[in-house]
């Protein structure tokens, strides 16, 4: 976890997330007690936190192709649910302490509208490939931080898919700013794979 000072005496927390792993309970409950926060912040859309709150603990299905190799794969390192634990712990002990909880991601009208600008017809169409090579891809990675970064080299490899997620990362990036000075820290789970490109976007608006 990285601590970014935010003036004149906030602070930001980013915490890397394995999302879907069991096991991230552990470190997202330590960051959160050892923290005196006002806002936990997540990486996920308005629409995923609106779900989040009203999950009732049953098991979601995988809700694409990516996210069903993505789920197979991540089961070697450990037990896998979906919705991700490590939101749903934070959810909770949000829940628990009366702390503030805010998305970070696009909401899914921005996010269509990123698609659209960044991802050609082109790259569109080539999916039904993508999948097939994707599903019979064997992932080298031996700790489930590796895998989710060999996992999103894979799918995001066309250029469309770079931007589109650059994209994103300036978008959370922007909404770790606009927290900033509301409260005496934000702590911000963000999937590991996401974490590097959105500490680069918020640089700029650190004071020089």
């Amino acid at each position: 976890m990285e601590t970014i000072e935010w003036p004149p005496n906030h602070r930001i927390r980013l915490h890397p997330v394995v999302r879907g792993l069991e096991s991230e309970k552990t470190p997202v409950r330590k960051a959160v007690e050892d923290s005196d926060l006002g806002i936990i912040a997540l990486s996920i859309s308005k629409e995923e936190l609106d779900a989040l709150m009203r999950y009732d603990g049953g098991e979601a299905l995988p809700s694409n192709y990516e996210e069903d190799v993505y789920m197979e794969n991540l089961a070697r390192f450990g037990e896998v649910k979906k919705p991700p634990p490590c939101f749903v712990e934070a959810r909770d002990l949000a829940l628990e302490r009366g702390l503030r909880v805010e998305p970070l991601d696009l909401n899914n009208v921005d996010f269509t509208e990123a698609y659209v600008n960044n991802v050609s017809t082109f790259e569109m169409m080539s999916l039904s490939l993508n999948e097939k090579k994707l599903r019979r891809r064997r992932f080298k990675a031996t700790t489930p931080e590796e895998f989710v970064l060999e996992f999103d080299a894979a799918v995001n490899a066309k250029e469309g898919f770079k931007r589109l997620e650059k994209a994103r990362e300036a978008h959370m990036a922007l909404r770790l700013s606009q927290l900033g000075g509301e409260s005496l820290a934000t702590l911000a789970l963000v999937e590991l794979e996401r974490v590097s490109g959105v500490k680069r976007a918020f640089a700029r608006y650190l004071p020089m």
